[in-house]
């Protein structure tokens, strides 16, 4: 039982920064489009919308990701509450 507490720890902990670096591409991502809002070509209102767009998906991807994360990180919690803590 210990050894698979270990291995669904591990595994949490390696979930847990795959998200932390999926979030950093996201924000960087939406930073990068953010940038690019502000300073709008006026004669292309097609790519200003499709920006829009894809920044308000990425809003979206970003938030879905951080309840993934909260659930992850509230897991490995659990593990430190029951005394489980494998490491």
């Amino acid at each position: 039982m210990l050894e698979r507490a270990m291995a669904t720890f591990h595994e949490l902990q390696n979930r847990r920064q795959d998200l932390l670096n999926d979030l950093d591409e996201l924000e960087e991502a939406a930073a990068e489009l953010t940038t690019a809002l502000t300073a709008p070509d006026p004669n292309d209102e097609e790519t200003l919308d499709k920006q829009r767009q894809h920044l308000a998906w990425l809003d979206r991807q970003r938030a879905g990701l951080l309840v993934v994360l909260s659930e992850t990180e509230r897991a490995l919690l659990a593990f430190d509450a029951d005394g489980e803590d494998p490491r």
